[in-house]
């Protein structure tokens, strides 16, 4: 857990809550919440009309990048699976080919704990984690057999990186997969519009329209909180671990 990633987020977000409260207490001192009261029932069904297509589409996302964050996971693991058969068939080859697979593996499971989770976390690929990985592949097929045995080992050593390289590649793709700008401001545009409605809605004491601003305002900006933390599966709060990668032991 991350939390620093997103304490900048809840100090802004929190210090802008109180300006529109103070904003509150000072509009309700005016003729500003007469006008609205006549059109109190208005807005109570544009509220609600509101309401449901933004819990209809926050729910759309969710479901969505969900599966993204979880189909990262499964495949760090499937790679990393893939990765330890690797190590594990290739003691049975001749020495030089066993050093050089394991020193190949070794780099390359650095690489990606060093460097390619932090620029996957930035939406880039990283060309030191791709090349290590071809020249793991490498490693794999310029494997001298020393007899029959070694070569069918060699063609299963073969096959198991291929698997590894295609967990890797989906893994690439779902890392770098985000919410569209214009969905994400469409969801953010209709919790704006939720917002300013709970404002200018007529309550008929001070206090209970503040306190109901209030949460309102923080369950959308918790829920905001939720969705980008979500999106981006290597920054924030809850990242997809690293470990599967830190448990091979070359």
């Amino acid at each position: 857990m991350n939390w620093k990633a997103v304490s900048s987020q809840l100090f802004t977000r929190g210090a802008l809550l109180v300006v529109a409260v103070s904003c509150y207490g000072l509009l309700r001192g005016t003729p500003f919440f007469e006008i609205t009261a006549a059109d109190a029932e208005g807005l109570n069904t544009f509220i609600l009309l509101l309401g449901s297509i933004y819990a209809v589409m926050y729910a759309f996302v969710i479901y969505v990048i969900w599966g993204q964050f979880t189909d990262v996971e499964k495949f760090v693991r499937r790679e990393c699976f893939s990765l330890d058969e690797l190590l594990r068939f290739s003691r049975y080859m001749n020495a030089d080919s066993n050093r050089a697979i394991r020193r190949a593996l070794a780099e390359y499971s650095q690489a990606v704990l060093q460097s390619e989770w932090e620029a996957l976390g930035k939406r880039e690929r990283d060309p030191a984690g791709e090349n290590c990985f071809m020249t793991l592949m490498t490693a794999v097929i310029r494997a001298a057999p020393a007899n029959p045995e070694e070569a069918a080992i060699q063609q299963r050593l073969i096959d198991i990186s291929r698997e590894a390289g295609e967990h890797r590649d989906e893994r690439i793709t779902k890392s770098l997969t985000r919410i569209p700008p214009t969905l994400m401001g469409f969801v953010n545009g209709l919790s704006a519009a939720l917002l300013v409605l709970v404002f200018v809605y007529p309550f008929h004491h001070p206090l209970a329209g503040a306190a109901c601003f209030v949460l309102v305002a923080s369950v959308l900006i918790f829920g905001n909180i939720v969705m980008t933390d979500l999106d981006n599966p290597f920054n924030g709060v809850y990242n997809v671990s690293s470990e599967p990668f830190s448990r091979l032991k070359p």
